[in-house]
């Protein structure tokens, strides 16, 4: 499928990397169920059937007993692998996801990687779509600046496309683009500075099928006679 979205855990490749993190110690009674705690909400679910806040707790104990630093100081010496440095990037987002303990050391280390990740602003080929998309960067810089250690700190929620702020962060209600319906922006002054970045995506539903099928029909489109003539 590729990618579905472009923030943190809305593409086969970051959860391909959480797949491989979940083994890290092995495959037994002690591996991490970490895929338990990505793109799954209690948000529209009555209080008594809310159960991803308690796989969340569990997984927090797991990691505060240990393994959270474990997990980086494995993957941090790994970092001159391929992706080595954005799978680090992942393991201190699901750090926040679960609201475990991360030592300051490590905090200032994810934020010095950003800048060394790659960020695609446009249309990538799924074998091409490494590290950041814009949203997905914002998003992660504003949780490193806005987290609380035993609060964890939802991805799957409305984020702002350009400053990456939550409604826990200031309060606003997030409202999606008009034209799209597919990003979120606090206000009229992160739409607007985003503009120019997300124009290129921003294709109302009907826009994006009309494109599909006229991809379609001009693949299928037979080739002018004139390609099939020999003298």
């Amino acid at each position: 499928m590729g990618r579905w979205g472009f923030r943190l855990f809305e593409g086969d490749k970051d959860l391909d990397i959480v797949a491989a993190i979940r083994k890290a110690f092995g495959d037994g009674p002690e591996k991490l169920n970490l895929y338990l705690m990505i793109n799954k909400t209690d948000m529209v679910a009555p209080e008594h059937a809310q159960f991803y806040r308690g796989f969340v707790t569990e997984i927090r104990g797991q990691l505060d007993s240990g393994v959270g630093d474990e997990l980086f100081k494995k993957y941090r010496a790994l970092e001159h692998e391929h992706q080595g440095q954005y799978r680090t990037i992942v393991v201190g987002a699901l750090m926040m996801r679960g609201g475990a303990k991360i030592k300051a050391d490590d905090m200032q280390h994810l934020r010095d990687l950003v800048p060394k990740i790659p960020c695609q602003h446009r249309f990538a080929l799924p074998m091409m779509d490494f590290g950041f998309r814009d949203p997905g960067k914002a998003q992660f810089l504003t949780a490193l600046d806005n987290y609380q250690p035993g609060t964890p700190r939802d991805f799957h929620e409305p984020s702002c496309f350009h400053c990456g702020k939550i409604h826990a962060d200031h309060g606003i209600n997030l409202k999606k683009c008009g034209h799209c319906q597919a990003a979120w922006y606090c206000g009229i002054d992160c739409r607007r500075t985003h503009r120019k970045i997300h124009k290129a995506s921003c294709k109302a539903i009907w826009e994006k099928v009309l494109a599909n099928v006229d991809l379609v029909m001009n693949r299928h489109q037979p080739s002018p006679l004139w390609q099939y003539h020999t003298d």
